[in-house]
């Protein structure tokens, strides 16, 4: 019985092991996508560090930076900016400024979401 239960805890143990190794090691190739009005403009790549800027026009703008597999509005010419405190994401809530209609929604990077359909 202490033989089984000694095999049982060495197992858990790699199991956690390469867990962890994978969590930390796991830079798959996320993408985020922009869109301004609804309509997608532009698909980021998030393991290459970038910046750049959506031009509005009339002097408007986001500032978008990615940064070590994360995306931020780094700087906007909307009043509340709010889309700046928003700060760095890499999934969950996408970052929304509302004055540009402008969304930044990071995707796992391929295929069809099951949910948006996009």
């Amino acid at each position: 019985m202490k033989k089984h239960l000694l095999w049982i805890i060495i197992f858990s143990a790699l199991c956690l092991i390469c867990a962890i190794i994978i969590l930390i090691t796991d830079r798959s190739g996320g993408a985020a996508v922009i869109s301004l009005n609804g309509e997608a403009i532009r698909r980021v790549e998030l393991d290459e560090n970038q910046e750049f800027d959506i031009d509005l026009g009339d002097g408007e703008f986001n500032h978008i930076s990615v940064r070590d597999g994360k995306i931020a509005v780094t700087d906007a010419s909307c009043p509340d900016r709010l889309c700046v405190r928003r700060g760095y994401i890499s999934g969950g809530v996408p970052i929304i400024c509302l004055p540009h209609r402008l969304t930044v929604e990071v995707t796992d990077g391929g295929g069809v979401d099951a949910v948006t359909g996009r």
